[in-house]
């Protein structure tokens, strides 16, 4: 089902855009542009997505590496959920002034769904397209995750355990039923490269900082991403 495409300008207290004191443990997942050129910041309302209400979708566009706004973005936003629309596609571009803006969705399914976000302008300068994907969970879908890969997690994003090593542990504990998470579509991408927010996330997830569900949304990003591949 396709809904309205439409997006509102919202000023959250948190979040105003000339305000430097941000901290990345506000979003849920944190990814960079195509290109580099933005990092973009997710978290919704309600925290946990579910089918009976609207469900928020808190979007900030960010410096690269500084966590603060970006003012003036040219974006486009859709939502999916195995390649079928649930949000969008925008037929023109959007602009937000403040750098922040909300999205009503209403999800009718449980289960993974993929933001996408397209950009093509910075403080009134159209740019190259650049694209940045994102993955919530929408329903109360259970997660099982053995205590012991906090300890993993943790020397993965202190440098003890490589990408590689990590990922391929994972891959073990999640085929085999020893760590179970939400049903994920399989991506087929080539590239191998892990964004820095899938580590900063194992990291804080190892320190108690942020929940179990913000760890998986990474580990299903990397599935949907093609990086880690589920049989």
């Amino acid at each position: 089902m396709i809904y309205p495409a439409f997006a509102a300008e919202y000023d959250l207290n948190s979040y105003h855009a000339d305000d430097d004191s941000n901290e990345s443990s506000e979003y849920s997942q944190i990814v960079s542009t195509s290109d580099g050129t933005l990092d973009v910041g997710i978290y919704t309302i309600p925290a946990i997505p579910n089918t009976d209400e609207f469900t928020k979708l808190m979007i900030s566009f960010l410096k690269p590496d500084t966590e603060r706004i970006q003012l003036h973005i040219d974006y486009r936003v859709s939502v999916t959920k195995d390649g079928d629309y649930v949000f969008g596609p925008m037929s023109r571009l959007l602009h937000t002034s403040p750098g922040t803006i909300t999205i009503p969705v209403q999800f009718s399914e449980n289960g993974s769904h993929i933001v996408h976000i397209e950009i093509e302008g910075i403080l009134f300068q159209p740019i190259p397209l650049e694209t940045a994907t994102l993955t919530i969970n929408v329903g109360q879908t259970e997660t099982s995750i053995p205590g012991w890969i906090k300890n993993n997690a943790g020397w993965w994003a202190d440098g003890q355990i490589d990408d590689g090593s990590f990922v391929t542990g994972l891959q073990w504990l999640i085929s085999n039923d020893v760590m179970t998470i939400p049903p994920t579509e399989q991506g087929t991408g080539s590239d191998d490269v892990i964004p820095s927010w899938i580590k900063n996330n194992a990291g804080w997830w190892a320190d108690g900082q942020i929940d179990d569900n913000s760890f998986v949304t990474g580990l299903q990003w990397l599935i949907s991403n093609g990086i880690m591949k589920i049989s």
